[in-house]
């Protein structure tokens, strides 16, 4: 009887609201994500209407081989480990890669200065990059599937780009990139490095992840470097 009526020990409560919290941050992330994304394509198809100073259109197209190249990362660690936050992340990049390409069409349509010396050389630097990478992938007989290799090669179709843009902004003027595109640039970079760091949390440090986290602070250490120049100009 008296074990009957003795205190029975008790377990730890269980911290169940921090799976909630995580879910409303990973949310919130994502909404400012998709938001600012248009709010970039938006403003940036208005400015090129009217200017293409100091854009390069080696720039986007380099851009959207980085999107996809990133777009196939986050399916691959989706299908790996199907989460929330994986198909949030591929629904951003499916949503950049519809932007790129409508400023893209912009500047196709145009039709004026498309492509000059400093496009060629961008495409030289680029087309060096991805030699070295795929040389070192040969001989570290590493596929093109890996997703490291994949992620340096996301770096060669953005850093480079974004530095050779950075370059003609601070030569000729960068009056063709609008200011809010400029500032949501960086908003938008540093909530897929969110996104990712919750992917982390959730799954681990894969080679999936590994390859988008060193693409994306490739290209927000490059686009630092772009709007020195801008803000220079």
């Amino acid at each position: 009887m008296l074990t009957i009526f003795s205190p029975q020990p008790t377990e730890p409560a269980k911290n169940i609201g921090a799976p909630r919290i995580r879910q409303w941050t990973t949310d919130a992330l994502f909404a400012v994500q998709i938001g600012f994304t248009f709010i970039w394509g938006g403003s940036q198809f208005l400015r090129l209407l009217s200017t293409t100073q100091g854009v390069n259109i080696s720039w986007f197209l380099s851009w959207l081989a980085f999107l996809l190249l990133n777009l196939v990362l986050a399916f691959r660690a989706h299908v790996n480990q199907p989460s929330r936050v994986t198909l949030q992340t591929i629904l951003s990049y499916t949503a950049w890669t519809a932007m790129v390409l409508a400023d893209l069409g912009v500047m196709l349509w145009q039709g004026t200065n498309l492509w000059d010396g400093k496009d060629t050389v961008t495409a030289l630097l680029v087309g060096a990059g991805l030699a070295v990478t795929l040389l070192v992938a040969y001989r570290l007989n590493l596929g093109l599937i890996d997703p490291m290799v994949k992620g340096y090669l996301a770096v060669a179709f953005k850093a480079i780009p974004q530095l050779a843009l950075a370059y003609k902004i601070f030569m000729m003027g960068g009056r063709g990139l609008a200011p809010v595109a400029v500032v949501t640039g960086h908003i938008t970079i540093l909530t897929r490095l969110g996104q990712l760091w919750f992917s982390i949390k959730e799954a681990g440090w894969d080679r999936n992840r590994r390859g988008s986290a060193l693409s994306e602070l490739a290209n927000e250490g490059s686009w630092l470097v772009a709007t020195a120049a801008w803000l220079l100009r």
